[in-house]
């Protein structure tokens, strides 16, 4: 412990050594410390990530996950489902000076009906027809119900393009879009930058350039910012909890936290012994203690998860799952079955740097171990992670998930639908079957209008519950900072930063 000790108050020494020291950085942009690039290729349906505030969408989730409009000023729905009128906002322009018509808008929808690699949740799988109506209403028209289309269209791949931006094969170019920043440059392991855009239809962004500075070490990003080398430590990574207390209570650095829509799973291997029984996956859930979990080891970095969702998803936030342990003792049976067995607990390497879940399986292994389980940690580079997976070589993992669509569709999906996401060719990773719970799944996906679809989710929910493929362990709680002079910082669930509202009254640019 005291090697460990040491080791620790090193970067702390350094940190508190260098906080006064001066800073030559340049004063004309706003910098913002990330963890990893915001960039994603041309591979990926928008390239940039949502939150360089690049591109928009026509529809924008808000705090409760509800469908806002955003580019799309209003929609309307036939009874049926299927057909969908969408009315653009008018006077948008694009970077390139074009305006955002209709036809562009249905250029957009075509662009993933006809590359579905692009369309990540198949939303436009079962698109019939799409037509421009006159210069700002457009026309959908599905041959199945789709009543969640609009939050479907406001997750962060859903993206509007101008048709400059892409290649004959759908690809992106440059991301030619119409948000409060245009993208300039990317330097692999450096920065990602974008300039205003004067043409904004929205608010005119107070900071001429945003640069957001790839720091992947958070000792180095704290080091940073008390420096005033950034701005702002913010996006994926964060200030982790450990290292908020150097942060906080300092009269030049504002941190604040925001409970992020990204929930933390135990996922069960439900095709092999012992976990192929359902008794055994009970048994074993219920003897964690979420809220131990989270204040001895995440230590204010995680919030207990009462349910598969954070609390701000009203809709599906029924508190199926208690926060204290419930099942103290196995039975003789499911002890004697399960000590028959060395279990293995396979975590991705990167997930386990980005969430600390080496620390979360060793205290799980610490539990069981304590009734004469034998729990071995096994942790991979992601790709390996992924082929074990699929090939069904583990009996536990952990797994982060986000619910992009407001909804739980992806988290049934991703983990519990035996098909997986067809789409994306991405199996179920708890290797799950029930025909039960694929038939309310599909009926759910066609069903005729949302309040029978929230009716349905919610049923297929409880059935999960009970049947235990997964179980939420803690959802994300998010740490981020910034320097005191900056007003208008807020944080969507989605980790998104509203550029255009950040002002600073500590410095001119």
């Amino acid at each position: 412990m005291r090697k460990i000790g040491r080791r620790l108050c090193l970067p702390i020494v350094l940190i508190l050594g260098i906080a006064c020291s001066p800073s030559g950085r340049r004063r004309d942009m706003l910098i913002i410390g990330v963890g990893g690039s915001l960039n994603l290729g041309n591979h990926n349906p928008v390239m940039i990530q949502r939150n360089a505030n690049v591109w928009e969408s026509l529809t924008e989730l808000d705090d409760f996950f509800i469908a806002r409009p955003s580019l799309a000023e209003s929609w309307r729905v036939s009874p049926d489902g299927k057909t969908w009128t969408f009315r653009l906002r008018k006077g948008v322009l694009f970077h390139d000076g074009t305006v955002l018509t209709a036809a562009a808008a249905v250029w957009n929808v075509q662009r993933m009906k006809n590359h579905p690699e692009f369309d990540y949740y198949g939303t436009f799988l079962h698109l019939i027809s799409a037509d421009a109506l006159d210069e700002t209403a457009f026309r959908l028209v599905f041959s199945r119900p789709v009543v969640d289309l609009p939050n479907r269209i406001g997750h962060y791949f859903a993206g509007i393009f101008s048709p400059s931006a892409f290649d004959e094969t759908g690809k992106i170019i440059k991301p030619v879009a119409s948000g409060p920043y245009i993208f300039k440059e990317s330097r692999i392991g450096r920065y990602d930058r974008v300039s205003a855009f004067d043409g904004y239809h929205g608010r005119k962004p107070y900071f001429h350039a945003v640069e957001f500075r790839i720091i992947p070490d958070p000792i180095v990003r704290v080091m940073s910012l008390l420096r005033g080398d950034i701005d702002m430590i913010a996006h994926h990574g964060g200030v982790p909890a450990s290292l908020k207390d150097l942060l906080e209570g300092r009269p030049d650095i504002v941190v604040r936290s925001q409970d992020v829509a990204i929930t933390h799973y135990l996922l069960f291997n439900c095709a092999r012994e012992p976990f192929s029984v359902k008794a055994l996956r009970t048994a074993f859930a219920g003897r964690i203690d979420r809220e131990e979990l989270v204040n001895l080891i995440l230590r204010g970095g995680g919030i207990p998860a009462h349910d598969f969702f954070i609390g701000r998803a009203m809709r599906w936030d029924k508190h199926r799952f208690p926060m204290k342990a419930e099942n103290m003792n196995f039975s003789r049976t499911s002890l004697k079955t399960l000590k028959k067995h060395r279990l293995k607990f396979l975590l991705n390497q990167g997930d386990a740097q980005s969430w600390g879940y080496k620390h979360v399986a060793d205290y799980l292994a610490d539990i069981f171990s304590q009734m004469g389980l034998t729990i071995d940690i096994d942790v991979r580079e992601g790709g390996a992670w992924s082929k074990a997976v699929e090939k069904g070589d583990f009996d536990l993992t952990l797994y982060p998930l986000s619910m992009p669509l407001g909804t739980p569709e992806l988290l049934i999906r991703r983990l519990v639908f035996s098909e997986g996401m067809k789409v994306r060719g991405i199996g179920n990773s708890t290797h799950y079957r029930s025909v039960e719970i694929d038939k309310l799944f599909l009926e759910a996906m066609n069903a005729p209008d949302a309040k029978i679809q929230e009716r349905q989710f919610n049923m297929l929910l409880d059935k999960i519950r009970d049947e235990t493929p997964i179980i939420p362990l803690f959802h994300e709680k998010y740490y981020y900072a910034f320097r005191k002079g900056l007003s208008g910082v807020k944080m969507d669930p989605f980790l998104k930063l509203d550029l255009s509202c950040l002002y600073d009254h500590g410095r001119r640019p």
